[in-house]
């Protein structure tokens, strides 16, 4: 992963972390077209976006406290990890939500999430993952 920052050392902005998190990511899109249409669903209604470390993440609030969201990361593994952790608590404590849905290609997210399964940071708390019939993986994340 080329241009990752570590967050204790430097804090990027939500641009510098969209921009490194594309560059990073195998998209169809060039960066300059997502990076407009990551702006964009920022102002959706029910959108909350955050930043931790050098991670930004994105939720969209649905009925019943459940939402979508997705990271778009620029951070070290291992504060991408902390900061991963950070959010779930953050969107059960502060957002209100019990379950969350992301779609991914890389692996490396999956990785991601049966790492802090091994020592989930809230009682309860656990995944399913599903390969979807466009090819992508969903995990399906109760918090508990």
């Amino acid at each position: 992963m080329s241009g990752m920052v570590d967050s204790k050392q430097k804090q990027l902005n939500s641009a510098e972390i969209i921009m490194t998190a594309l560059e990073n990511t195998r998209s169809k899109h060039p960066p300059q077209i997502a990076f407009t249409a990551i702006m964009a669903e920022f102002g959706q209604p029910n959108t909350d976006v955050k930043i931790m470390g050098n991670t930004l993440f994105v939720l969209h609030k649905a009925d019943n406290h459940q939402a979508f969201f997705k990271a778009l990361n620029a951070d070290v593994a291992r504060n991408f990890v902390e900061s991963s952790r950070a959010y779930v608590v953050y969107a059960k404590k502060e957002l209100g939500m019990k379950m969350l849905v992301t779609e991914f290609e890389d692996p490396a997210i999956s990785t991601l999430f049966h790492a802090i399964s091994k020592k989930p940071p809230m009682p309860g708390m656990g995944f399913k993952e599903y390969k979807t019939s466009t090819g992508m993986n969903r995990i399906v994340l109760n918090l508990g």
